[in-house]
């Protein structure tokens, strides 16, 4: 599978435990006085914006914590990390790099 932002894009869109995954890790990006507090304070283009850190950081601890988004916030997750794709490009490549190092070693 070739990771692009088309390919990202089309799995949030149609797949509701990827928009979950998705959540987490950008949440998973935030540093970790960021995902304490539930804001952003460090402008590093990481995690989520402060528009939305109060809700992805609760979307995130309610899937950690074995819940699925379903309704509303399922609607709402889905839009919000439609807006992180970049980031998610970025963590899918390091992922595929991190896979393809530990499988020539």
């Amino acid at each position: 599978m070739i990771i692009n932002t088309e390919t990202i894009r089309a799995l949030l869109v149609s797949n509701d435990r990827a928009v979950e995954r998705a959540i987490i890790v950008i949440f998973n990006r935030q540093t970790s006085d960021e995902q304490q507090g539930g804001h952003t304070s460090h402008h590093n283009g990481r995690g989520f914006s402060a528009f939305d850190a109060g809700s992805g950081t609760y979307y995130a601890r309610w899937i950690q914590r074995g819940n699925h988004l379903t309704g509303k916030h399922l609607v709402n997750a889905r839009k919000m990390s439609l807006r992180y794709v970049r980031q998610l490009v970025e963590e899918a490549e390091l992922k595929a790099a991190s896979s393809q190092s530990t499988q020539a070693a």
